[in-house]
């Protein structure tokens, strides 16, 4: 009977890989949001923020594309505002904030900072540009253009 030598056996066996994974594993895929109105919710979206819509033969939901594979989900059966704080948002990052503000402002839709001062934009740590406004069914959004040097 042969002798393996210890190192050879040691080479073959099964080791486990100190290496990272190479996707987390679980990723982001989608956000939903219950609406009054899902058409009515839909165009606020699309028209404040430029989100796309997404096709889907569901009746009775609407579908925007949120960028780098994560979408919005806006379902219907809303009966009531979503009672929340600005601390429970959904945050968008848009090419330019000035343009959001002003659409906001021709409906006279209030947009804050995070304190809930009305009409003031706020620059965070990190050097981001940020406001806060509620959607039409009372969900509060973090809007930002300003991409800022650390990691959220």
């Amino acid at each position: 009977m042969s002798s393996i030598p210890a190192l050879l056996l040691l080479a073959l066996a099964p080791q486990a890989s100190t290496a990272p994974p190479s996707r987390p594993a679980a990723e982001m895929e989608h956000v939903a949001i219950q609406a009054a109105d899902i058409d009515r919710s839909a165009a606020f979206y699309r028209e404040a923020f430029g989100l796309r819509m997404i096709p889907t033969p569901l009746k009775n939901r609407r579908w925007l594309d949120l960028g780098h594979g994560m979408a919005l989900h806006i379902l219907d059966g809303r009966t009531a505002p979503k009672p929340s704080n600005r601390n429970e948002h959904l945050a968008l990052h848009v090419d330019d904030l000035a343009t959001v503000t002003a659409w906001l402002d021709g409906r006279k839709i209030v947009w804050t900072n995070l304190a809930g001062d009305h009409g003031t934009m706020q620059t965070r740590f990190d050097g981001v540009r940020q406001i806060y406004v509620q959607d039409l069914d009372g969900y509060w959004l973090e809007v930002s253009d300003t991409r800022g040097t650390k990691a959220p």
